[in-house]
């Protein structure tokens, strides 16, 4: 009886063990590699800069894209103790443009496919606010496609640039292939990360309806406003000084379809720190434009200050067919 219970307990211990592995479909030999059972979860960002190193892709996130080499920061200063370098260092020149908008910080990482050269480099801008974002957004992308990525995207043949929240993402591609599927998909992967909350600046918003598209801008600085290729200014540093724009300064400008083909008439609004100093603006700017010798000069036409805001067109002759410039001051409250 004792051998047929010891029996009996043997039996049922390999029933019960063999029904435990199935029910928990255990394997009796470890993953393959590429499994995604045997796949290590990739270590999140970490230190002060994370919430920006985590709007990089890392290997296989997006496709078969792959880093090359690390993230490398920037800021207004170089700090060698974390490793930041300044934002010189990474676009020379061009970085006055950024530091004009409430530059916070910077990162920059390349990324390469296969031996056929295909290359991507992914700069991500942060900005003081969404507004500062949306600024250097529309100075600095460039391209007549504009593909539903974050709150606007630009994308030319060889870039897409675009903006959500206070980031600011310019992705450039370098190969042979079709560029718009892989700025899409890094555009998109890099859009998916950023959940913070997105607007245009508000002096935007009292604009007509209408505008073309890529052709809203908004700026601080007269340096900003000079580069814009349909600014008529016969006298540069005169007009910088008639303006007397600074960081405290809001310029929008929007560029609006006319009866010509290829030809915009551009509507622009600038808020002062005050009515005195919008009416003081006024009269300076009136008063160069009246002077000026310049063709282009004489066809801008700008319109006493409505409170703080002084606005006009820098195409009176356009504007003179479909007046969007009193729609504009009809919106301001004049």
């Amino acid at each position: 009886m004792a051998i047929r219970r010891r029996r009996f307990g043997q039996v049922l211990a390999v029933a019960l063990a063999a029904m435990m592995v199935a029910a928990a479909g255990c394997k009796t030999t470890p993953p393959e590699e590429g499994e995604k059972g045997g796949a290590e979860p990739k270590p999140a960002a970490t230190g002060p800069h994370a919430a920006l190193l985590k709007l990089l892709p890392n290997d296989a996130d997006v496709g078969d894209w792959k880093t090359d080499g690390e993230a490398k920061v920037f800021g207004p200063a170089a700090d060698a103790a974390t490793g930041v370098g300044a934002i010189e260092s990474d676009l020379g020149q061009a970085a006055a443009a950024y530091r004009a908008y409430g530059y916070v910080r910077s990162v920059v990482r390349h990324y390469i496919r296969g031996s056929g050269g295909d290359r991507v480099t992914v700069r991500v801008f942060e900005m003081k606010t969404p507004s500062e974002a949306f600024g250097v957004f529309s100075v600095s992308s460039s391209g007549g496609t504009f593909p539903l990525v974050g709150l606007a995207a630009r994308m030319s043949k060889k870039a897409l640039g675009f903006v959500k929240g206070p980031y600011f993402a310019s992705i450039e591609y370098a190969g042979i292939s079709d560029a718009t599927p892989v700025l899409m998909d890094f555009g998109r992967w890099a859009a998916d990360q950023i959940t913070s909350s997105s607007y245009r600046p508000s002096v935007l918003e009292t604009f007509p309806l209408g505008s073309a598209q890529g052709e809203r801008y908004y700026l601080h600085r007269f340096e900003t406003l000079a580069v814009l290729p349909f600014l008529p200014k016969g006298e540069p540093e005169t007009m910088a000084r008639m303006l007397d724009l600074s960081d405290e300064t809001d310029v929008a400008i929007m560029g609006y379809p006319t009866e010509t083909m290829g030809v915009l008439n551009y509507l622009f609004v600038i808020r002062y720190a005050s009515a005195v100093d919008a009416s003081a603006a006024y009269t300076a700017y009136e008063g160069y434009l009246a002077s000026s010798t310049s063709a282009a000069e004489q066809n801008v036409a700008v319109a006493p200050p409505v409170g703080s805001y002084v606005a006009g067109t820098f195409n009176a002759e356009e504007n003179s067919v479909k007046d969007q410039l009193a729609r504009l001051l009809a919106g301001l409250g004049g």
